[in-house]
């Protein structure tokens, strides 16, 4: 154990991972090809067979955060725990001076998030929230178009989620898989929440929202795996409807958007964006690669710590999506529509 500048006996990171599933381990394999002869930790807390892959690619293995620490005030550390330990990983390495990467969602409901935002600022740290698909070209071409009004107001909106999270993990059987795992901040609000970040990123915060049970009632899971939510604006906004569903046959991603004079439709499995005025139809196919938007949100991580800028989603300013997240939950709880926190 080496003995680092402040009389602490430990190990010194440029980067720290928590987690070995498969998003901690895209996270490792991007590190290593964004950032060369850098030093890198993992901490691995469960008995999964990688310490084999981890050496033969020059990754440390920890089994704890005891005796890790930041190598330089650019040092982050990429947590993807399980959702409820998200808040707990951070705030110990905000405390030793990591900059933080928290893979989304940000939290589960009820956890507090305002004591770690408050360490981060008091220590200068950048932050950044895993919502990658903020990083794709097709989310920011409908965010010009929305901005941009081209098409008018905006009539309707339509969200659609359709997949099967069993055949997610290849190897693992998914009642093993936090997913599977309410406590652990599964089910199919947290696991499909990158809707529910555009939602907010695109159009902004509702004001109240009511959410559904589609959820087969004599059904083998102990998580909510089908929900529809239909999300109420205060100003301007017509009803947007979201339909989420984490066990389906069916293999669909979209975005609707129905404008005063076309018709705009995001397929997030096709990568594409079709906008349709009258008669004329008009699609777009994005060139970029799925792994390119994990690449892009950790370098915009990375760009903010050297430039001294905010990232494209804090800590601080994802709490407007926790916030959407933590009034569906509770809607599903109450079967009542409930205020979403101003």
């Amino acid at each position: 154990m080496k003995k680092l500048k402040n009389n602490q006996e430990g190990y010194a990171a440029d980067y720290l991972v928590i987690g070995t599933g498969n998003i901690a381990l895209r996270h490792i394999d991007n590190i290593i090809n964004m950032s060369n002869k850098k030093s890198i930790y993992v901490c691995k807390r469960f008995g999964i067979k990688l310490n084999r892959m981890l050496n033969e690619k020059d990754i440390h293995i920890v089994d704890n955060l005891k005796n890790i620490y930041p190598k330089s005030k650019k040092s982050i550390a990429v947590i993807c725990s399980a959702a409820s330990n998200h808040v707990a990983d951070a705030v110990v390495l905000a405390r030793k001076g990591f900059n933080i990467f928290l893979e989304k969602p940000l939290t589960i409901p009820d956890i507090k998030i305002n004591k770690l935002i408050k360490i981060c600022n008091d220590n200068k740290l950048k932050t950044l929230v895993g919502y990658n698909m903020r990083f794709t070209n097709r989310i920011k071409s409908i965010f010009n178009i929305i901005k941009n009004r081209k098409y008018g107001a905006i009539k309707e909106i339509d969200i659609c989620v359709e997949t099967d999270f069993r055949k997610w993990r290849k190897g693992l059987n998914y009642k093993d898989s936090v997913s599977f795992n309410k406590d652990l901040g599964g089910g199919v609000i947290n696991e499909l929440s990158h809707e529910i970040d555009y939602l907010y990123l695109l159009f902004g915060k509702p004001s109240k929202v009511m959410v559904n049970n589609n959820t087969i009632k004599d059904s083998q899971y102990n998580i909510e795996t089908h929900i529809i939510a239909t999300f109420e604006y205060s100003k301007n906004m017509p009803i947007v409807r979201m339909n989420l569903n984490m066990i389906s046959t069916k293999e669909k991603r979209y975005c609707k958007i129905y404008f005063e004079k076309s018709t705009i439709e995001v397929n997030h499995i096709m990568n594409s964006l079709m906008i349709k005025t009258g008669k004329q139809e008009k699609l777009k196919i994005f060139k970029d690669k799925i792994n390119d938007s994990y690449v892009r949100e950790l370098n915009d991580l990375i760009k903010s710590i050297e430039n001294n800028t905010t990232s494209k989603l804090t800590i601080e300013e994802c709490k407007n999506t926790q916030f959407i997240i933590n009034a569906m939950q509770k809607s599903l709880k109450s079967n009542k529509t409930e205020a979403i926190s101003q």
